[in-house]
């Protein structure tokens, strides 16, 4: 009784905020909620699930699903860049250089910076006032002021600030991960011949697997779960749609349309789709070396 005595305060926080909220959203998914008095007024099954999963044909589902599409892809676009990223720095990092505590403190400035701090920086780079991308808009001859302004350009710029804002912790992470790798491992590796890049494909790689694994596993969630720098640089769907990413669609449904047992069920098919992605990711357990 003494731990749950000293866990009560943070156990009565969850039930309070996360799961009795998760639990009413399971239920509120089932019925049409009454918009003034926030109470279940019909029962109408999986009616919202099948809207929003387009089983019925309806226009508006095949948005929704094309919403969780667009997360999709916006994760694609970010969680590769950001384990790249990360790991070329952190291993950049390592290097015996007189000034490298300074570019370790550069590269993880971005932990100190909100999202919404860092979409706001980022929206101003964007402008077309500020005229850095404008060479990309040129090239690309895009019919648009500035890149957040295209569908073709709009979801990489966002991804590109988010590859930018995730840096910090991401380098920490990886850094930490190659600081943990025992050095007599190198020390062997050398001896046996191996050196370059075949340390670090045979040894430095394998050993950052449970490194690597939980990177993996946490920017792909950050990623379903964005909405801020949407909400910051784009304020809204974006042209054609095209930054429509399934967190902003549960926003609208449920504080501009008041369809709150929608959002409720878009909430519940988030949670389904991150746990379904994180048990998958889970399976590359197997080939991860602990040590």
């Amino acid at each position: 009784m003494v731990p749950l005595l000293y866990m009560s305060p943070a156990i009565v926080l969850f039930i309070a905020f996360t799961y009795a909220p998760f639990v009413r959203a399971i239920s509120l998914s089932f019925f049409t909620v009454n918009r003034n008095t926030f109470q279940p007024a019909r029962f109408v099954g999986l009616d919202y699930y099948k809207r929003i999963l387009d089983l019925g044909g309806s226009p508006f589902g095949s948005m929704y699903l094309h919403s969780l599409l667009t997360t999709i892809e916006f994760a694609l676009m970010v969680v590769p860049p950001s384990l790249i990223a990360a790991l070329a720095l952190a291993v950049l990092a390592q290097a015996k250089l007189k000034s490298i505590g300074l570019f370790r403190s550069i590269f993880t400035s971005t932990i100190a910076i909100s999202v919404a701090s860092a979409a706001v920086i980022w929206s101003l780079i964007f402008s077309p006032n500020a005229r850095l991308f404008q060479g990309l808009i040129e090239l690309l001859h895009l019919n648009a002021t500035s890149v957040l302004t295209d569908s073709r350009t709009a979801l990489p710029a966002v991804a590109l600030t988010t590859v930018w804002t995730g840096l910090g912790f991401n380098f920490i992470i990886a850094l930490a991960g190659l600081q943990a790798i025992p050095r007599d491992l190198y020390e062997s590796a050398l001896i046996d011949g191996a050196e370059g890049w075949k340390t670090f494909r045979y040894v430095t790689l394998p050993m950052l697997g449970p490194t690597l694994l939980f990177l993996l596993i946490m920017t792909s969630i950050s990623c379903f779960e964005a909405f801020t720098q949407f909400k910051v640089l784009i304020d809204s769907v974006g042209p054609d749609q095209s930054t429509n990413v399934f967190v902003y669609s549960i926003f609208d449904s449920f504080w501009m349309e008041n369809n709150y047992g929608l959002a409720s069920a878009m909430s519940v098919i988030l949670f389904l789709a991150i746990l379904g992605m994180t048990l998958v990711q889970f399976r590359l357990d197997a080939k991860v070396h602990y040590q």
